[in-house]
C-alpha cells in the first residue's frame, strides 16, 4: 500500500524555528540549566500574556496540568467532579489521580460538551467541581452559562483546554472562564513542545499551589523540604524552548487552520451522508474538524476507502465513551450517556494542519464524497 498523500497531523517547524531551538538547547547544555530556568520562565510569561491570564504554570504534560490543577482546586476536601463522558482518558483519570471521585455527564449533540441541563441531571450533594472540555478546540457557547451555574452552586469550574490553543469566545481565550485552564503541548496539538502542559489562572494562590504540586511539594524549588504530597511534573528547558517558538507562530497557524476549516465547511454543504459538527463557521483553533456521519455509514470501511484514495484520517474525539474504557470497567455505570455514546460512534475528523494546501483539502473532500457513494460504506435507510 502506498503512503497516503494527505496525513492527519504534522508539526510545523521552519528552518528558522529549528535554528532557534537548537541555539537554546546548546545554551542549556552548555550552562547545565536543564530544567526550571529562563526558558520555562519566559514560556510561562508569554503564555500568560497570550491568554490574558495573570499566571501560566508550565508542567510536564497536559495530564500533569489537569492533575496539578485539580489538586490545587480540591485540596484535601476531595469530593466529586463532573466530567463529560466523551472525553479523553486523562480527563477522567486526572481527578482520580488527584483523589477525587468522578461522575460522568452526557453532552449536547451540537457542541460535544455538556450543557447546564446535562450538569443538572448529573450533579449530587457530593459534587465540588466541574471539568469541561473544549472539544476539538470549540469553546462551547454555553460556557458562560455553565460558569454562572457553577458559581450559584458553589462549585469550581476547571477547563480542559488541551485542544483549544488560541480558541476564543466573545474575545475571551479558552482557560479564562473558570478558576483555571489546563493546556497540552503534545506532539499532535495545535502548538507543541513535544511533551508539556500549562495551567492558566488569575488566582494567585491557585498558581502558587500548582507550582507546589508540580515540584514534589517543595515551597523552595531547590531545597528538599516538602509540605504537600506533590509530584515531579516539571517542564524541562529543552521543551520550553520548543514551546516558545511554537507559541510565537500560533496566530499564523490559526489563520491557516481557519482557512482550511472554511473550505471544508463550504465543501460539505449538501454532501450526502455527513454533516459538519458546526453547521455555520465558528471561531476555534480547529484542532479537529469534526464530521458527524449519518446512521448506516460504516466508519471502519469509510476510513479504509479514504486511505485507498490517499487520505489518512486521524483519531476521533473520541472513539468510545469513557464508561466503556477497560480501565474504568465497573467504576462508571455504563449506558447512561446516550448522546455521548452516539457521537463517539458516528463521527470522523478530517485531516487539518498547517502543511496542508487548499488542494489537499479538496482531495479530502473528493475522497470523502466518493467513499460515501460506495454501497459497502453507506447502507440504504431502513423503512
Amino acid at each position: 500500500m502506498t503512503a497516503p498523500h494527505v496525513v492527519p497531523v504534522r508539526p510545523d517547524f521552519s528552518a528558522a524555528d529549528i535554528d532557534e531551538v537548537l541555539a537554546a538547547v546548546r545554551t542549556s547544555l552548555t550552562t547545565g540549566q536543564l530544567t526550571q530556568g529562563a526558558q520555562v520562565e519566559a514560556f510561562e510569561r508569554e503564555m500568560a500574556a497570550y491568554t490574558g491570564t495573570r499566571h501560566a504554570v508550565a508542567v510536564a504534560s497536559g495530564t500533569a496540568a489537569l492533575v496539578c490543577g485539580l489538586r490545587a482546586l480540591a485540596g484535601e476536601a476531595g469530593g466529586e467532579v463532573l466530567v463529560p463522558a466523551n472525553s479523553f482518558y486523562s480527563t477522567a483519570a486526572a481527578p482520580l489521580l488527584a483523589g477525587l471521585r468522578v461522575r460522568l455527564t452526557d453532552v449536547d449533540a451540537a457542541t460535544l460538551a455538556p450543557g447546564v441541563r446535562d450538569l443538572e441531571r448529573a450533579v449530587t450533594d457530593a459534587t465540588t467541581g466541574v471539568l469541561i472540555v473544549h472539544m476539538g478546540g470549540i469553546v462551547t457557547p454555553d460556557v458562560e452559562e455553565i460558569a454562572a451555574w457553577c458559581a450559584r452552586r458553589g462549585l469550581w469550574l476547571f477547563e480542559d483546554c488541551a485542544h483549544a490553543h488560541g480558541s476564543r469566545l466573545d474575545g475571551r481565550h479558552a482557560g479564562t472562564f473558570g478558576a483555571a485552564g489546563a493546556f497540552s503541548f503534545f506532539a499532535t496539538k495545535v502548538i507543541t513542545s513535544a511533551e508539556g502542559g500549562m495551567v492558566t489562572t488569575d488566582d494567585d494562590e491557585l498558581a502558587r499551589q500548582v507550582r507546589l504540586y508540580r515540584n514534589l511539594g517543595k515551597p523552595e524549588p531547590w531545597r528538599s523540604i516538602h509540605t504537600v504530597l506533590g509530584e515531579n511534573a516539571r517542564m524541562s528547558e529543552l521543551h520550553a524552548a520548543v514551546g516558545r517558538v511554537q507559541l510565537r507562530r500560533l496566530d499564523e497557524f490559526l489563520a491557516v487552520r481557519d482557512r482550511l476549516a472554511r473550505r471544508y465547511t463550504a465543501g460539505l454543504a449538501g454532501m450526502r451522508g455527513v454533516r459538519p459538527l458546526l453547521p455555520a463557521h465558528s471561531p476555534a483553533s480547529w484542532y479537529k474538524y469534526v464530521v458527524v456521519l449519518d446512521p448506516g455509514v460504516d466508519r471502519r470501511r469509510l476510513r479504509e476507502r479514504m486511505r485507498d484514495a490517499g487520505v489518512q484520517l486521524g483519531g476521533e474525539i473520541y472513539e468510545m465513551p469513557l464508561d466503556t474504557q477497560p480501565v474504568f470497567e465497573g467504576r462508571f455505570p455504563a449506558g447512561e450517556h446516550p448522546v455521548a455514546a452516539d457521537l463517539c460512534a458516528r463521527h470522523i475528523c478530517l485531516p487539518l494542519h498547517t502543511w496542508m494546501s487548499d488542494d489537499d483539502a479538496d482531495t479530502v473532500l473528493r475522497a470523502l464524497d466518493k467513499a460515501l457513494a460506495d454501497p459497502d460504506v453507506t447502507l440504504p435507510p431502513r423503512h
